[in-house]
């Protein structure tokens, strides 16, 4: 509008000063400027409302471009990850590669879990995210725009952080970030809600209605993925515990046709001898031969049993649960050492009893009754050893198979059934040499519980 006056104001002059230069006087030269200087303004207010909308159409078109990029490019990673971790992170780095934000973040939701646990992070510092807070409760950390999304499966727009008084937990952080408005997404499938979504901007009202709706479909297509991913995943469970299924179902049926066909074959041969003499040793032996059988099968049942998977677990202290096994496996002349740092683990209670049970056993078959047994705390695990005569080097894998024993009166099952439990946790157990020179059983892959502070 400034120019249009300017410019049609010089123009009129000019022609005024041509006039009067031609002789032609002007009774009143202001009336015709003024009207030349509003027709200058309605024709640059003409000029300059064509230009903003040019402007504007120009800005929308290169948002909906953008935005489209955002979803194309997130949804690429959908399909092309199958693990949760990666898709999680590759989704905060494409959002922020190809939108105009600073930062994003996603984070785990657990219903028996108040606090929202970041997992995936672009755009500001590692320790900004790894000391984030944000719960679903009533807390004030729990009345933001993260918990709002969780509870209503809702985007929560945030066009100024700074007069929103539910963030005020976090204007420090966002103070010291230049965060200045926040679009939290929940990321949900149907009824489920996985987690959130959190994108920054260092602009007030970046997220209008259109972009609302992208990120809001974005949000729901990556809880689609993962539920997809978990679906495969439980899939892949089930076809690992059907191998083992399979598998124990071939070592049982090997046990029953081998190890119970022997004191079989002693029972029916020595109650042959006890009808034709009637001596009551061969009663004897028919009865020993009865209890092995008595003793295999229930080894047999417990291995058939011990391997299936667990879907639930409790948090166990280590050193409770040993004290229970010794009281049945341990003996008088035997000792069991544990140090005080043994931590507590996710585990079935009862299963990780008959595990040290028959840790314990083997340990007394093979190194003696007065046998020294150690528990310790390892790198992501425990370990259990003793100061017996050990297991040389060549005979380790063997020794986990059913069946092996180089016990005479042994069945050959029981560390199998260790290795079955340990499995049905996700452990790994393996064999190596105590510093005593005995047999050293490591767990690993354990999921170890952190102890709370005490607090006074």
């Amino acid at each position: 509008m400034s120019a249009g006056v300017v410019a049609l104001t010089i123009l009129g002059g000019w022609m005024f000063v041509a006039t009067v230069i031609r002789g032609f006087p002007l009774i009143d030269p202001v009336v015709p400027m003024l009207n030349v200087a509003t027709a200058g303004a309605l024709i640059g207010l003409l000029v300059g409302v064509y230009d903003a909308r040019g402007l504007e159409q120009q800005r929308s078109l290169e948002q909906l471009n953008r935005i489209n990029d955002t979803l194309r490019i997130a949804t690429q990673e959908l399909v092309s990850n199958s693990d949760r971790s990666a898709l999680e992170q590759a989704v905060c780095d494409r959002v922020i590669e190809s939108g105009p934000y600073d930062a994003a973040w996603i984070g785990r939701y657990d219903p028996s879990d108040s606090r929202v646990r970041p997992v995936a992070w672009t755009g500001f510092d590692e320790e900004y995210f790894e000391s984030l807070v944000v719960t679903v409760d009533d807390d004030p950390t729990g009345k933001g725009a993260g918990g709002r999304a969780i509870k209503s499966g809702e985007i929560q727009c945030i066009p100024n952080v700074f007069e929103d008084p539910t963030m005020q937990p976090w204007w420090d952080q966002f103070e010291a970030l230049d965060a200045e408005s926040l679009a939290v997404v929940p990321i949900r499938d149907d009824e489920t809600v996985y987690g959130l979504i959190s994108i920054y901007a260092d602009r007030q009202n970046v997220f209008d209605e259109r972009e609302k709706e992208v990120l809001s479909e974005l949000g729901d297509t990556i809880g689609h993925a993962i539920t997809s991913i978990e679906t495969h995943e439980q899939l892949a469970e089930r076809e690992r515990e059907l191998a083992r299924q399979n598998q124990r179902l071939e070592e049982f049926t090997g046990a029953v046709s081998h190890d119970l066909r022997n004191p079989l074959n002693v029972a029916e041969g020595f109650l042959e001898l006890a009808q034709e003499h009637g001596d009551e040793q061969y009663f004897d032996r028919v009865a020993d031969a009865l209890a092995r059988m008595n003793e295999l099968i229930e080894d047999l049942l417990t291995l058939a049993q011990q391997g299936t998977a667990i879907d639930e677990f409790d948090e166990v202290p280590l050193e409770t649960v040993a004290e229970d096994a010794w009281e049945t496996a341990g003996s008088p002349s035997a000792t069991l050492r544990m140090p005080d740092d043994l931590r507590t683990v996710a585990c079935d209670r009862s299963r990780l009893r008959e595990l040290f049970e028959n840790l314990f056993r083997n340990s007394r078959e093979h190194a003696g009754s007065d046998v020294t047994i150690t528990i310790k705390p390892i790198d992501s695990g425990f370990a259990v050893e003793d100061d017996g005569p050990g297991i040389p080097a060549a005979d380790r894998q063997e020794v986990f198979e059913a069946g092996y024993s180089t016990n005479e009166g042994g069945t050959g099952f029981g560390l199998n059934i260790v290795k079955s439990i340990a499995e049905a946790h996700g452990w790994t157990v393996s064999l190596a040499e105590s510093p005593d020179g005995g047999v050293r059983f490591e767990f690993t892959n354990v999921e170890m519980i952190e102890s709370e502070p005490l607090t006074f």
